[in-house]
Formats: structure tokens, C-alpha cells, sequence
């Protein structure tokens, strides 16, 4: 499955390697917090690889995706740019018919978190924030943060994403907040092994 998944990848986004390159770096960093934190290594691949791969499709798309898959609470809650982590979920589950929920959930939630995530959810998240080809302050300050404490780290990515959003008047997901809070609310219990 990983290799007609990669072969996939390679046609869809032959015309954008910026995009392709994201997605791989995103499954390396993803790979190196599964060995930390014992997470099944397939698992953190096809989340990875599967988690962008509607991300260039057309609004109308992400649309049918997520009310075939999902319903219109969906399209009210969350804004436009955050719809390919439902419709990924929706190709992964009905293209490659994937059927654990962890991966499903784990690319479903890649855009804004949600409280309580399974560790491989963290992984993909926080591996999507982080990547070596983000450039971005935050993600320089937050890339080594992930690997010594991950919850920690969620933590960090959600709330300077908050900020960012907040502060160009961008529609922000309840859910966003509830995890901001979620792992804030952690404090002491941080923790490199904890699954949630």
C-alpha cells in the first residue's frame, strides 16, 4: 500500500515538488518520533503520506468529499483552508480502504488538533508543524521542543497558530481552542511517554 501511495503522490504533485517535498519531510520527522515514543511505524507512513494529498484540489471537491463523508457541520465549523484533512480522510478510507481509525483520525485532525489525541495524532500533527522544510519562527522554536516532550510541543504549535490566525482575522474552529486548552491544562504532566 505505501508504494501505490508514493506512486500516486508522484502524479499528483509532479508539478508542485515544493508540495512533495513537504509530504516526505513530513513522514521523516514523523518516522523519528514514532522510534521515540514506540508508535507502528506503517501506521505514521500512511498518515503521513496520506495527510496532504487532497491539499491542492478544488474547493467543490473538499466540499463533496466531506458531505459524503461527513456531514455540513463540517463545512460551518472549520474554514476552507483546513478541509483537506477531512477529505485526505475521506480518499484514505474510501480509495485505499483504510480502516483504522487512528490513521483516519490522526490525518482527519492534522490541521487544527483536537484535546486528547491518541499519539499518533500528536505525531502527525506536530510532524506536519515542524517538518524540515518550515522556515517559519515558530516551527524553528517548536521543532526541538517536539522531541524531548510532544505534548509540549502540541501545545506550543496550537497556540502560536491561534495567535497567527487570530491576528489576521482568520475564522479559527472551536476544536482549536478546546485543544489549546486541553494541553495547556497538561502542565506538569508533560511527558515524552504519555499517549494522551
Amino acid at each position: 500500500m505505501i508504494a501505490s501511495i508514493k506512486k500516486d503522490l508522484e502524479i499528483i504533485y509532479e508539478n508542485n515538488p515544493k508540495r512533495l517535498k513537504h509530504i516526505y519531510g513530513v513522514k521523516e520527522t514523523a518516522v523519528a518520533l514514532a522510534k521515540i515514543h514506540l508508535v507502528d511505524e506503517d501506521k505514521v507512513i500512511i498518515a503521513a503520506l496520506l495527510h496532504d494529498i487532497t491539499k491542492l484540489e478544488p474547493l467543490s471537491f473538499h466540499k463533496r468529499e466531506i458531505l459524503n463523508c461527513y456531514n455540513e457541520s463540517i463545512l460551518k465549523e472549520y474554514s476552507p483552508p483546513t478541509y483537506h484533512g477531512f477529505s485526505a480522510a475521506c480518499v484514505a478510507k474510501n480509495k485505499y480502504l483504510i480502516k483504522d481509525d487512528d490513521i483516519l483520525n490522526a490525518i482527519e485532525s492534522h490541521t487544527v488538533g483536537k484535546p486528547n489525541m491518541t499519539l499518533l495524532e500528536k505525531i502527525i500533527f506536530i510532524s506536519d508543524y515542524i517538518e524540515p522544510n518550515r522556515e517559519y519562527a515558530s516551527c524553528k522554536r517548536v521543532r526541538p521542543i517536539a522531541f524531548e516532550n510532544i505534548n509540549r510541543a502540541v501545545y506550543e504549535a496550537l497556540n502560536d497558530s491561534i495567535k497567527l490566525y487570530e491576528s489576521k482575522n482568520h475564522k479559527i474552529p472551536t476544536i482549536a481552542y478546546e485543544a489549546r486548552d486541553f494541553y495547556k491544562n497538561l502542565g506538569g504532566n508533560y511527558g515524552k511517554n504519555t499517549s494522551h
